[in-house]
């Protein structure tokens, strides 16, 4: 940042406790992470959209899943800097959009990501897998 010139528009934070990680949170705009590889969780974006902070991301890994199922933010193409660059413009210039993005990506982690639903679906796939069946991961191995 300080070689091009702008290390006056970073600020190094530290390590936050969760009530200082919601806080900062919760005075962003946007939130953009731009991977350069196939993330495969995207923690990060389920914290941001839980407090109402859209996000911009490239079409990577489990972001684009995240993305898409919240409805919480926009995605761009993969190491497309124009397109992320375009993508948090338009929040910038569309109050609008960024409020019903925000929204939207809150009401998503809520529905589709919550304790209660990632429990839910985890004792699905035990079951599943625990369940004896022709076909499942059992098939051919007798108990």
């Amino acid at each position: 940042m300080k070689e091009a010139g702008l290390d006056h528009e970073f600020r190094y934070r530290g390590v936050l406790d969760r009530p200082h990680k919601i806080d900062f949170l919760r005075n962003l705009d946007v939130l953009s992470v731009p991977a350069t590889y196939d993330e495969p969780k995207g923690l990060f974006l389920l914290e941001a959209m839980a407090n109402g902070v859209p996000v911009v991301e490239p079409r990577r890994g489990g972001l684009t899943e995240i993305v898409e199922k919240t409805g919480g933010g926009i995605l761009v193409e993969p190491d497309d800097t124009a397109g992320l660059a375009q993508a948090i413009f338009s929040l910038w210039k569309d109050p609008a959009l960024l409020e019903r993005l925000g929204k939207l990506g809150l009401e998503g982690v809520r529905r589709h990501y919550s304790a209660a639903c990632m429990a839910a679906r985890a004792l699905e796939v035990y079951g599943s897998i625990a369940a004896p069946n022709d076909s499942g991961p059992s098939a051919g191995f007798s108990r």
